[in-house]
């Protein structure tokens, strides 16, 4: 028999249930103390959130809590489904006998799983009878006193279905918001679920995991889990899927090991993306050397915009109040299209605590018949009703001039009509600079440092992006940044190679090879020193990324290589560039002043490059760098003499 479900099974949810407690199970077990001092219990309280987030997993919590009280506490679970019958009049009658029956087991909870099926709104096209249960439980709730010790629970994912009438104090006194799990969540929840396994996990790859499951709900992380056993069954006894006969599986061989979690997550959808997609995405690690430190100004920014308590959901971390009287707001402006292509899902997922909504041109005209006005309002009310949440506009001027007059007008409305009581951060994303922005624009935006314009990378920038791409080059581990995850190999990597007798050599290319690490740690200019509290915040939701090792099948042969001299020799050759001339069809190494003569050449010809511009250089630069025939040197510098004509014809084509 499975094992009852209490608090101490549920991960990432201590706020919820610290509520629950308090205004659920406190009031039937401490009556008497909320009669001595009048205070009146809540007769309802209402679940809502995404699907998968442990709406209905804490409502069985709290009934083994209750049975396990001094004072128990009886429990009815119902769904809202369970209640309806086609038969006219029985499903009121259903209803009357739950209410009976709760009364006459007081105290009592009665919890009803997706009650949006059982109270739907009440409208002219719906027929009668679902008005009449409707208007049933309506008035089966207004029956109850403060004093009826009966408390009902609803738990919904369609907020917008439930008919308001049961939206207010007296019914649902109290509405708790299950959103999706941030970082921490993530990992106490997987915890949770290895926690009767014998040979767990190491917390540093439960970290790693944790920041790689960005958007996955419970249900979603329980299904990592249960993959993960089937990968290792698969892996540790595949003959069982050829054997007719039961085959006999030693639990104690099953190790469940780091690249079953690997496997298993790729063949997971998480449920929330099934649906709808958010960009929420870490700047890359080859896209960090341009854009993480204006990452870092964007949310220094944001502490002097947002309240103390929004940019974090463990900690108070602002600096200051916002300065306007409307919600916080933040506009990104700038020729270069970095920061909708990569600063906003940095952004957020920096926030990914805060429950994301998206008003951009897809969710405008996804419904067909729909008018975009329509769209907008919809967006914006599922904002307000999670907060503290967020609303992310990503390039608002690819809409901006589609719809017509009225959409316009009402989502300006909507903005002006935000003030600073709303809990609700507007990140805002536009390809043109702050003066050519549409008055209606500009008009929602009062303060100068609500706008922020993105300029193109500066020389230190551009330098620290392609010294990676030479570096690696040198290394002899060139592309294979975006081929492999360095974290999935530093993870998985033999112990071997970790050891303290690894040259120095092997960890100078390591570091250049990733470049830096996958977390915004490099600091700033010293004249940014107040923005080091924002990096600090953005690698509390950052993972951390293990660098790239040089080949591991080629160091592995090397290391194993019992033929080939002593180790401090095999070192050596690791290190040291090759020479044999047996290995003459290989490219010669640059040196370091080539390095630096294609650094200085490469940043002198891309001043006032766009990041798009960058990335088209880099990945020519890379395809050059893997072909074997020619002298690297001479081909980057081919490659350079190429872009750098071609922008010169850009540019003449563009005066004329």
């Amino acid at each position: 028999m499975a094992k009852e479900k209490d608090f101490s099974c549920v991960g990432g949810l201590e706020k919820h249930i610290q509520i629950l407690k308090e205004t659920v199970l406190f009031p039937l077990m401490y009556g008497d103390v909320y009669a001595k001092f009048n205070l009146r219990p809540p007769r309802g309280l209402l679940f809502y959130g995404p699907p998968g987030t442990g709406k209905t997993l804490v409502a069985g919590a709290l009934a083994t809590e209750c049975s396990s009280s001094e004072r128990k506490v009886s429990f009815i679970s119902r769904k809202g489904s369970d209640c309806l019958s086609k038969w006219v009049g029985e499903s009121e009658k259903k209803l009357q006998q739950i209410f009976h029956s709760a009364y006459q087991s007081r105290p009592c909870i009665i919890f009803f799983d997706e009650v949006d099926g059982l109270a739907p709104i009440r409208s002219s096209h719906q027929d009668y009878v679902h008005a009449s249960v409707v208007s049933t439980l309506l008035a089966l709730m207004d029956g109850l006193d403060s004093n009826s010790e009966v408390i009902v629970i609803g738990s919904t994912n369609r907020l917008d279905a439930i008919d308001p009438a049961l939206r207010r104090p007296g019914r649902f006194d109290k509405e708790l918001y299950f959103p999706l799990p941030s970082y921490n969540a993530r990992k106490e929840i997987l915890a949770v679920h290895i926690e009767s396994w014998k040979q767990k996990p190491s917390q540093k790859f439960l970290a790693y995991l944790a920041a790689k499951t960005v958007g996955f709900c419970g249900s979603d992380l329980q299904a990592i889990c249960a993959e993960a056993v089937m990968c290792c069954v698969r892996r540790t006894y595949p003959q069982i899927y050829t054997s007719k006969s039961k085959y006999q599986i030693n639990e104690r061989s099953l190790k469940i090991e780091k690249q079953d979690f690997l496997k298993a997550q790729q063949n997971i959808v998480p449920a929330s993306q099934r649906a709808a997609i958010t960009p929420i995405k870490r700047l890359s690690r080859r896209i960090q050397p341009l854009l993480e430190n204006t990452l870092t100004k964007i949310m220094f920014r944001l502490e002097n915009l947002c309240p103390p308590d929004m940019l974090s959901s463990d900690v108070i971390t602002g600096r200051a109040m916002s300065r306007s009287s409307n919600c916080p707001r933040l506009l990104l402006t700038g020729l270069d299209d970095s920061h909708t292509r990569y600063l906003g899902p940095a952004i957020l997922h920096a926030l990914e605590h805060l429950p994301c909504h998206v008003l951009d041109i897809t969710t405008l005209f996804e419904v067909t018949g729909r008018a975009a006005e329509e769209a907008i309002i919809q967006r914006v009310k599922e904002a307000r009703r999670s907060l503290p949440s967020l609303l992310y506009v990503p390039e608002i001027l690819a809409w901006w001039n589609l719809v017509d007059e009225p959409a316009r007008v009402v989502f300006t409305s909507l903005m002006s009509g935000l003030d600073s009581s709303v809990s609700m951060l507007v990140l805002t994303t536009a390809t043109c600079t702050p003066s050519t922005l549409p008055n209606e624009i500009k008009s929602i935006y009062e303060y100068q440092g609500e706008v922020f314009e993105v300029k193109t990378p500066g020389p230190s920038e551009r330098q620290g992006f392609f010294e990676q791409l030479y570096n690696q080059v040198n290394s002899g581990v060139c592309g294979a940044s975006h081929k492999s995850s360095s974290s999935i190999i530093e993870i998985l990597k033999p112990k071997r190679i970790k050891s303290r007798k690894t040259p120095c050599t092997i960890q100078s290319v390591h570091s250049t090879a990733e470049g830096k690490p996958d977390v915004i740690e490099i600091a700033p200019p010293k004249k940014l020193r107040p923005e080091a509290k924002s990096r600090k915040k953005i690698n509390t939701v950052q993972s951390f990324h293990s660098t790239l090792p040089v080949k591991t099948g080629a160091i592995k042969r090397e290391f194993n290589a019992g033929t080939e001299g002593s180790p401090s020799k095999r070192q050596k050759l690791i290190g040291s560039v090759d020479t044999d001339p047996r290995n003459k069809n290989e490219p010669k190494r640059l040196t370091d002043g080539q390095i630096s003569e294609l650094l200085r050449k490469t940043v002198g010809i891309t001043r006032g490059w766009t990041t798009h511009q960058l990335e088209t250089l880099f990945s020519a630069l890379e395809g050059h760098s893997e072909k074997q025939d020619k002298d690297m040197f001479l081909a980057f510098n081919e490659c350079l003499s190429i872009f750098q004509e071609t922008e010169k014809l850009k540019a003449r084509l563009k005066e004329s």
